[in-house]
């Protein structure tokens, strides 16, 4: 039913056909897309001791930047002392090394030597000195056989002498001495040849074999001690070995640490202080002498100016229309007259750290990539801040009109239109929308005016509106709720509950009995809540009365829901939306919809 109104005071736009464009713009700053860093390379901390002003064009090669290396220095002189001792002891390790092996080698020539000769001494003793003693033993025998035989024979000869007179018993006597003496001499060299072929013989030949055997077994354990005490040696030389390269190498590091205390621009090009922010707080990093800087902190930049990109964070609701190849529109601060144009270079897949002030906020970084030729594009400088424009879509033709224009009554969309003098209220059906524009699919025509203040002018119709709804979607909820009642009481109870319980004969119900069963119909839910109430529920939430529910205006259990809820993704769920999520969620007449209240307003 139309509305009659004066049209003095309404903000008034007319509906158009017009290219239809899907964007998402953000902020970001610019940055080269070759940039040559220069971070510090000494460890820990130090501290800025000169630099070069920034902006200034410097060669390769040119020290930026000077690092406090007192410290170092320090440290330098005391590690030259170890090194110098940590030498000392390698160098008397090597002589200990080169001794012990002389000492070995001669230790087993000795030893060698030994064996050598009691080999010797058997072969000798076998083919020398045992046949020389036998022949010296045999000549003794001999000899005291000849003189046993011409004393026997003397002593006959004497004896006939004296029995014929011509010799006296003395001279018999003193024969018979001689053959004594020759039957002794006879039988000694007997028991000698006796005793070197049966006793003296291989006692002789086990001593020397047995030398033979200990010599070589000596030989054995010379090489062993040898090779164990060389071994204890090159185990220390190893040792002082690993300590000399160790503080040769830490001398090494303190020298190029002392040097990388010089910075070098690694490439021609402009110095940027690579000033930043600590995500963790809103602390600026700032580059100059006296500030600190930590190992691998980007101190200066180096940029190619002819190469430039926007680096831009996407929020999560819009992330997914953003994607590689997409065209997109720059707008630089410093140069608000100029229009630069890119594309999309790549999309992080992961969210990027967020400030510690707000950590439910998602972003996900963006490179925009920016195409125009190098003489329009070097005169931009790293730092500046951008706007970025990505056109997501773009459809001719469409019938549009402005957001604000609109109005959501629970799932339904009205506009008033401007008919002559008076306003009157229409159903629309949208489609699409942007951050300024929303498409009509039906109930508006190219050339109606619409206006753009309707909550200013038609607050109290809009109020009603409202109202209509909230009463509609009431009476929906309990026809609901009532027909869940009805299902749970159409279960029978005789297939679950024994025979002789409460419920198999007729009496109450168990207080315990699940919602809805011996509940009267249209009664409050379980715990005497009333029915939920999706319009009453959004106006609660809704607490700035914009018609929209941001993400600040949330409550814990509905964000973890709030994307599927934002069906445009425009980072705020209207009037339909939040009804179209109810229906889905509280469609089954079970289900709580996803807030923290179950109930009421």
């Amino acid at each position: 039913m139309p509305t009659t109104s004066a049209t003095d005071g309404l903000v008034l736009e007319t509906a158009k056909k017009s290219p239809f464009q899907i964007t998402v713009t953000e902020k970001g700053t610019l940055d080269s897309m070759r940039n040559a860093s220069l971070t510090s390379k000494v460890e820990g901390t130090t501290t800025i001791i000169s630099i070069v002003p920034e902006g200034t064009q410097v060669k390769e090669g040119d020290i930026v930047c000077e690092l406090d290396a007192s410290t170092l220095i320090d440290k330098e002189t005391a590690q030259e002392i170890l090194v110098v001792k940590a030498k000392a002891l390698l160098l008397q390790a090597d002589e200990d090394l080169a001794i012990q092996k002389t000492q070995n080698e001669s230790d087993q020539a000795a030893a060698e030597l030994k064996r050598d000769l009691a080999k010797l001494d058997l072969d000798k003793f076998n083919k020398g000195d045992f046949l020389q003693l036998v022949a010296d033993i045999e000549a003794e025998k001999s000899l005291a056989e000849g003189n046993l035989t011409k004393f026997q024979e003397s002593c006959i000869f004497i004896r006939r002498l004296v029995q014929k007179g011509y010799k006296n018993q003395n001279d018999l006597e003193a024969e018979e001495l001689n053959l004594n003496d020759a039957m002794f001499k006879l039988k000694s060299a007997q028991t000698k040849l006796n005793v070197l072929e049966n006793y003296t013989k291989e006692r002789t030949l086990k001593e020397l074999e047995a030398n033979v055997t200990e010599s070589g077994r000596e030989i054995d354990r010379i090489k062993r001690k040898g090779l164990a005490a060389l071994a204890q040696f090159e185990a220390e030389h190893k040792s002082r070995d690993l300590t000399y390269d160790v503080e040769s190498k830490k001398l090494d590091r303190l020298k190029a640490q002392i040097e990388a205390c010089k910075i070098k621009a690694t490439q021609d090009g402009q110095v940027v202080y690579a000033n930043t922010r600590d995500g963790r707080s809103s602390d600026q990093v700032l580059i100059e002498v006296g500030g600190t800087v930590r190992e691998r902190q980007p101190i200066i930049n180096l940029p190619d100016l002819d190469s430039m990109k926007v680096n831009a964070r996407i929020h999560e609701s819009r992330i997914s229309l953003v994607r590689t190849g997409l065209a997109a529109k720059i707008k630089v601060d410093a140069y608000a007259d100029v229009t630069f144009y890119g594309e999309v270079d790549a999309v992080a897949s992961v969210p990027s750290s967020t400030s510690s002030f707000n950590r439910e906020i998602k972003e996900y970084e963006a490179v925009i990539k920016i195409l125009d030729d190098p003489e329009k594009v070097n005169k931009l400088r790293p730092g500046l801040t951008a706007t970025i424009e990505v056109l997501v879509e773009r459809r001719d033709n469409i019938l549009q009109i402005p957001v604000q224009a609109v109005v959501t009554v629970g799932a339904k969309q009205f506009v008033f239109v401007v008919s002559g003098k008076s306003v009157g209220r229409k159903a629309i059906t949208i489609g699409q929308t942007n951050e300024r524009m929303i498409e009509i699919v039906s109930g508006l025509n190219e050339g109606d005016q619409v206006v753009m203040n309707p909550r200013s002018h038609f607050n109290k119709e809009i109020a009603e509106l409202e109202a209509e709804q909230a009463s509609l979607q009431s009476k929906v909820s309990e026809e609901n709720q009532s027909k869940a009642v009805e299902r749970m009481q159409n279960k029978s109870p005789s297939s679950d509950s024994p025979s002789g319980s409460p419920s198999a004969q007729g009496g109450k119900p168990a207080t315990d009995a699940p919602a809805g069963q011996g509940r009267p119909k249209g009664a409050p839910s379980e715990g005497g809540r009333p029915p939920f109430d999706p319009v009453a529920r959004f106006k609660s939430l809704d607490k700035n009365g914009d018609g929209k529910i941001a993400k600040d205006e949330a409550d814990e259990r509905m964000l973890s829901r709030f994307d599927t809820m934002d069906g445009d993704r425009d980072g705020s769920i209207s009037q339909d939306e939040w009804t179209a999520s109810m229906a889905k969620f509280r469609g089954g007449g079970g289900q709580r919809p996803p807030t923290g209240d179950s109930g009421g307003s």
